[in-house]
């Protein structure tokens, strides 16, 4: 049987400010309920990273439900990640991509779950389907909460930071059209006083 689950937020951050909270793989659990994250190999970034999640309820200092081991294979910061679900309850394919709206991000979940199990394991996923999608849509505002928290303000930002979004922001790029404008007015009175003295 096979599963799919979507979701989106607006995230009040560029996407370069999104990309390493979300590929923070142990702080996942800060957003995503019941679940505990940790890489399980030495490689924590880029493709062929290793990923289980641990998915339930705590008891004690386990976690009590299903494990999730992951393999990120597609790369591609900032803009987006693709994992693959190796099982042993499930397989799937999940997708994250961010795109850029002004100086906030749009970001989008695509995952499609592939289950085991007969007649009667269809009917209790079917059952559960919309509590799970509303956890998917729930974490998904977290984590902008999360980002929105810890991302840098505009006055914050280092000069890379101002020209990677003058670059990639229609705002950013007006507000460089004004500051041209201003060093250019700022020139001519600077060589009109020249020519009077």
């Amino acid at each position: 049987m096979t599963l799919r689950f979507n979701g989106s937020a607006m995230v009040p951050a560029a996407p370069a400010e999104v990309w390493p909270h979300l590929v923070d793989w142990v702080g996942q659990s800060r957003w995503i309920p019941l679940t505990t994250m940790r890489v399980i190999q030495e490689r924590v970034e880029g493709l062929g990273s290793r990923i289980r999640a641990e998915h339930g309820p705590r008891v004690g200092r386990k976690r009590v439900g299903i494990s999730d081991e992951m393999v990120v294979t597609g790369w591609e910061p900032p803009y987006e990640l693709e994992v693959a679900h190796l099982g042993p309850w499930f397989t799937g394919v999940g997708v994250f991509t961010i795109e850029a709206r002004g100086l906030r991000s749009w970001l989008s979940i695509r995952e499609r779950v592939d289950l085991p199990g007969g007649r009667a394991a269809e009917a209790a996923v079917l059952a559960v389907r919309p509590v799970l999608q509303r956890q998917l849509t729930g974490s998904l505002r977290k984590f902008a909460q999360l980002v929105a928290d810890h991302a840098p303000r505009p006055t914050e930002l280092s000069d890379p930071a101002r020209r990677y979004l003058a670059r990639h922001t229609r705002a950013a790029v007006f507000d460089d059209e004004a500051a041209k404008r201003k060093r250019r007015q700022d020139r001519r009175r600077h060589s009109d006083s020249e020519r009077v003295s």
